[in-house]
């Protein structure tokens, strides 16, 4: 058994998907009203609202947990209401609202969880380590009940996944087929480019740092998590050694590196040995765009996290002694580096004594 856990904002979008008539079937739910998909999502959202003090931005607990295919035969409505119940139990989702339904849209038998962060007496449910706990419930729960460990995403029978399914496990073969010939961000930018599937990352612009990363195909987006861990974008990173390009490292921007606050750098063209930035497909997307757990969305005014393509990230990247950059504009062929820019030479200018 695998558990997937994610916090939301909208009742009514994860309850729509969850309770969809088509694929699911509701199986067990507490203190939620039950006459239609509606009312479920209102008594849930009134619960979050009533929440004193601060209001929570993402009350909704979306949770699924998924069964290897051993497990089909003995996988009853009730025995999934049982291990429903006490993951939630383990997770400290305890003395609130939720609705468990199970799905039948997929091969592997697997049910969602709709849980309300809010508790019935006002008071926050704890998501402290809640993706560490996530596994360890999982683990814990499979060995307990004589259940199945997945067998991985290879077993998956390609041919059969259709929509959004077939698009996210073709992203996960094409990364992972790229994945033996790469040596940095670039070079898997590259070669996934050239299957169609686009590279974005989540730049928080207040702390001059990446926070994720997202994969596009057609017009369908995953965060690199959600098409498998170890495509995070912390265990990618960590992968190539934080290399943007070949010999050239990430460094956070801070201030006093020429870019500091909120402005960017004007569009550059950075070229190394193998790789132009220009290249990358993906646009950079306007400041007001965010990424969600499925891609881009957009965020709320003054918001400080930006999607950026691998051609604007390497812009950001701090690499005084090897890469050449020239300007993108008619300036043409200054190529002394990042101290040339004006905001650089006027920092760097001796500030007169006022008398």
């Amino acid at each position: 058994m695998m558990g997937d856990l994610k916090k939301r904002a909208s009742f009514a979008r994860v309850v729509n998907y969850v309770n969809n008539p088509k694929k699911a079937r509701l199986i067990d739910s507490k203190d939620v009203r039950l006459d239609n998909n509606a009312t479920i999502a209102r008594s849930m959202q009134g619960q979050a609202d009533d929440k004193p003090g601060r209001k929570l931005k993402t009350p909704v607990y979306h949770i699924s947990l998924d069964f290897a295919h051993e497990d089909t035969s003995k996988l009853t409505d009730a025995l999934m209401v049982e291990i429903a119940r006490e993951y939630m139990r383990r997770m400290g989702i305890v003395n609130t609202q939720y609705i468990v339904c199970r799905h039948t849209d997929r091969e592997h038998q697997h049910l969602h969880i709709v849980a309300n962060r809010v508790d019935n007496d006002g008071k926050t449910v704890s998501d402290s380590n809640d993706n560490k706990r996530n596994v360890k419930v999982c683990k814990t729960l499979t060995r307990e009940y004589g259940l199945h460990f997945s067998k991985g995403k290879m077993n998956v029978k390609r041919d059969r996944l259709r929509g959004k399914d077939k698009v996210k496990y073709q992203i996960h073969d094409a990364i992972k087929a790229a994945l033996s010939h790469c040596n940095s961000w670039s070079d898997l930018c590259d070669r996934l480019a050239k299957q169609g599937i686009g590279v974005k990352f989540k730049y928080d612009r207040s702390k001059g740092k990446i926070i994720g990363i997202s994969f596009t195909k057609g017009e369908i987006s995953f965060s690199g998590s959600r098409i498998d861990r170890s495509m995070s974008f912390y265990k990618l990173d960590r992968l190539f050694g934080s290399r943007i390009a070949e010999g050239m490292e990430w460094q956070p921007r801070v201030p006093g590196n020429g870019f500091g606050g909120r402005t960017q750098p004007t569009r550059q063209i950075v070229a190394s040995d193998n790789h132009t930035a220009e290249t990358f497909i993906g646009r950079p997307l306007s400041a007001g765009v965010e990424a969600d757990g499925n891609g881009g969305s957009p965020a709320e005014s003054g918001s400080n996290i930006v999607q950026v393509t691998i051609g604007t990230l390497m812009e950001l990247c701090l690499q005084p002694h090897q890469a050449k950059v020239s300007s993108g504009g008619s300036g043409g062929g200054n190529e002394s580096g990042w101290g040339d820019n004006d905001n650089e030479k006027d920092r760097l200018k001796p500030k007169r004594r006022r008398r």
